[in-house]
This record gives structure tokens, C-alpha cells and sequence, in this order.
């Protein structure tokens, strides 16, 4: 039987003591760390360069590249949700993951670079199926302007976020760059509730900026490159199996920060195992979209449906598309059924594993599947005439590699500067939650502020 009993949390003063020493992670294994994925990025732009000095055709080989830049925003760019919704949604449970995962919104200063080069490597747009009619400048222009404020809204959450942690270590005697980051916040009850407000106000507007890029990078750099792909599911399919990734994404980071981050005492069961919960729900989503999107294509059976059908799903990428449903759906579901699986660290961390996995495989097939096709509009896509699979190159894996790379290199530099768990929530957390015993255990009481 999974135990359901916890051993005691540290108290604030511990946690302060330990939060505050991991704030400036070090030692051979960091640098070591540092310096590897540091040359990974670099050689990952490189290849970017070269195949950038090749220019746009052809259109192609630029698939892989589009499919690593929609995996980040799937996953880097997800996680921080997972803390506006356990926030807005009271979740204790949620305390330990927010600042993990709102730490991966670094990864846009990787992303927004890179989804401006590939918006440049889109063949002529006008005549194609498009949700910018005429507007000037679109679709780079509106898409760059949307990609630039989901980042700045996903680093002011970060830094707002962490204003008292950035103060706690200021007070801890680190003044110089902590002491002119933490912007003379004292811990009035003013400030206090411009925090409370404005975290909420960014989250939302984060959110409302994510769902809008993975319209536009699923319309933009999918959809309109595919003679015929006429959906309405595809831009929330993106989005909701994005979030399904992010939470993954989390996960996996708190696995490795348990692990490796000496934070094993303050990243105990309960936030695996509610994470666990939602990757059970959105696996079940993801099937649901996924079903559909076949579902209304197959019914139509226009030979331009019936091209899309096959291109995606049937002939040159129906191994990924199978591979795509068995690691965001089947497996999932089968494994996360199981309390002994859902209820534990280790289950969940790797389904997390899984999806991450399912989630690269599904983009692959959609953007090098897309890009595979693209030429200048009006052509006609038929069964007979779809192209093979694109297999990525040397460039294309050094690219994917190297964007991965950089964003982990970038989380890793930022746990220089804040510590991996919110402090002042956890102190918070600290507050509200008492141990009553009940029958022959003990059991967690919470107060839910306003």
C-alpha cells in the first residue's frame, strides 16, 4: 500500500538557512554542467548560422528546426501555468513546484530569436489559408510582436515572483547585485499586496499570450503550409497537449532538482503526486483531440482531407503518429490508473519522461510533415504525390540539441540567482498547514487565505 504519511517538513528558519545556500548553486558538477551545455548551444547556433547562409530552400529543411522551436514552446514555456493554476486554485500541494516552473521562462530568451528566424523562412503567404487576412507585416511582424510579450510576461512573472526571496538574500548579506535586484523591497503590507495582485494579473495575461503564440505557431508554421488542412482542433490540440508537456516538464524538474539540487526534503510526495493527477486528465485530452481531429478529416473525404489524412497520420510519419499516441495517451493512462504507480515519485517522473518524449515525437511529425509540403500557393496536395519522410540531418539534430541545451543552460545559470522553491511561499505554506492526529495517523490541516 502506497504510505501516505509524510515525515515533518523543515521549519522556516531551516528552510531559509538551506534555500538561501542553493541559491548560489556551485562545485565541479554545476561548472561541469555549465560547461557542456554551453558548448552544445553554441555549436547548436552555428549550425543554425549555416543552414541560415543556405537560405530558405529549400523550404524542407527548415522543418526540424520549426518542430524544436514548438517542443520548447510546449514545454519550457507550458510549465509556468502550473503555478498560476495552483495558485489561483489555492493548491498547497503546488507550493514546492511554482518557482520550478516558473524558472523555465528563461527559455524565452532562446525561443523568441529563433521563432523570428523561422518566420522569415516561410514561403510567400498571401493566397494561403491565414487568420491575418491583410494586415501589414503579417505574419511576421503580429507573430514576432506576440512571441516578444509572452516572454517579457513570462520574465516579469519570474521577477515579481521572486522580489522577497531577492531581498531574503540581500538581508542574508549578499548586497551588491541581490541588494539592486530586490528594488528596496521591505515587506510592507503595500507591497505585499502589489505582489498578491500582480502575480495574478501577469499570470493571466501569460496565459492568455500562450494559447494566442500556439494558435499562431500552429496556423502560421503548420496549417497554412498544408494544401487543404482546413481545422478548427488543431490550434487547441496544440495548445492543451503544450500544457500536458509543461506539466511533464515540471515534474521532470523537480525529479532532478530532488536529486541533484539536495532539495529532497522539501520536494516530498505531495507535488508528484498531484502532478500525477493532471497528467492522467490530460492524457485523456490529448486522446480526445486527437480522436476528433481523425474523426471530422476521415468523414470528409475530399481528396484533399484524404491527402492530409495520410500525410500526417497514415504514410511517410505513421510511426511517429503511433509513437506520438502510445507516449502521450496509452501509456500514460495505463500506468497512471494504478495508485501504487500515481501515488509515488518515481511513477510519476517517468511517465513525465514519457510524455516529453511523446510531445518532441508529435511535433516532429506535425511541423517536418508541414514544412515537407511547402511551396508557393495554390499548389494541390494528393495521396500520390506526398513526399517521403524527412529524416533530420547533421544540422537538424545539432540544432534541436543545441536550442534544448541552451534553455537548460540558461535554468541552470538562473538557480544562481533564485532559489528553486519560493522561499516567502513556503514560509506562507508554513503558516497555514498544522498536524492533527486523526484515528492512528496524522493528518494535514489548511487554512485557505482570502
Amino acid at each position: 500500500m502506497a504510505e501516505h504519511r509524510l515525515p515533518p517538513l523543515p521549519s522556516p528558519d531551516e528552510a531559509t538557512r538551506d534555500l538561501l545556500h542553493v541559491v548560489r548553486p556551485g562545485g565541479a558538477g554545476f561548472w561541469g554542467a555549465v560547461l557542456v551545455l554551453g558548448v552544445l548551444a553554441v555549436i547548436g547556433l552555428l549550425a543554425l548560422v549555416i543552414l541560415l547562409a543556405g537560405g530558405p530552400e529549400p523550404r524542407a529543411k527548415w522543418g526540424y528546426a520549426a518542430a524544436v522551436l514548438a517542443f520548447l514552446l510546449s514545454t519550457s514555456h507550458a510549465a509556468p501555468l502550473l503555478a498560476l493554476a495552483t495558485r489561483l486554485a489555492k493548491g498547497f500541494w503546488g507550493i514546492p513546484i511554482r518557482r520550478a516552473a516558473e524558472l523555465h521562462a528563461v527559455a524565452g530568451i532562446v525561443t523568441t530569436p529563433l521563432f523570428i528566424v523561422v518566420l522569415f523562412q516561410l514561403p510567400e503567404w498571401q493566397g494561403r489559408p491565414t487568420i491575418w487576412t491583410n494586415w501589414p507585416g503579417a505574419p511576421q511582424l503580429w507573430d514576432s510582436v506576440a512571441m516578444v510579450i509572452l516572454t517579457l510576461t513570462g520574465l516579469g512573472l519570474l521577477y515579481l515572483a521572486s522580489l522577497p526571496d531577492l531581498a531574503a538574500a540581500r538581508d542574508a548579506g549578499r548586497r551588491g547585485l541581490f541588494g539592486q535586484l530586490a528594488l528596496g523591497w521591505t515587506g510592507t503590507v503595500r507591497q505585499w499586496q502589489i505582489l498578491s495582485g500582480g502575480i495574478v494579473v501577469l499570470g493571466i495575461f501569460y496565459l492568455m499570450f500562450f494559447v494566442f503564440v500556439h494558435v499562431l505557431i500552429s496556423s502560421d508554421l503548420a496549417m497554412s503550409l498544408v494544401p487543404g488542412w482546413k481545422s478548427s482542433l488543431m490550434p487547441p490540440y496544440h495548445a492543451v497537449s503544450a500544457i500536458q508537456a509543461g506539466i511533464a516538464t515540471t515534474v521532470l524538474t523537480l525529479a532532478l532538482l530532488r536529486r541533484y539540487g539536495g532539495l529532497e526534503r522539501y520536494l516530498g510526495l505531495d507535488p508528484f503526486w498531484g502532478a500525477a493527477k493532471l497528467l492522467l486528465a490530460l492524457s485523456l485530452l490529448f486522446f480526445y483531440f486527437t480522436w476528433s481531429e481523425l474523426l471530422l478529416t476521415w468523414y470528409g473525404r475530399t481528396p484533399a482531407e484524404q491527402a492530409v489524412l495520410a500525410l500526417l497520420m497514415f504514410q511517410p510519419y505513421l510511426g511517429l503518429f503511433v509513437l506520438s499516441f502510445l507516449l502521450n495517451f496509452v501509456l500514460p493512462f495505463l500506468l497512471l490508473i494504478w495508485n501504487p504507480i500515481r501515488v509515488s515519485i518515481a511513477g510519476p517522473t517517468f511517465v513525465a519522461l514519457l510524455v516529453l518524449v511523446g510531445n518532441l515525437v508529435d511535433r516532429v511529425r506535425i511541423y517536418v510533415a508541414s514544412w515537407s509540403v511547402a511551396g508557393p500557393p495554390g499548389q494541390v496536395l494528393t495521396v500520390e504525390t506526398l513526399p517521403p519522410t524527412q529524416y533530420p540531418g547533421p544540422l537538424d539534430l545539432l540544432i534541436m540539441l543545441g536550442a534544448i541545451s541552451a534553455v537548460a543552460l540558461l535554468y541552470i545559470l538562473a538557480l544562481r540567482f533564485v532559489p528553486a522553491i519560493s522561499l516567502w511561499e513556503y514560509k506562507l505554506g508554513h503558516l497555514l498547514k498544522i498536524e492533527q492526529p486523526y484515528l492512528r495517523t496524522e493528518v494535514a490541516v489548511l487554512a485557505k487565505p482570502n
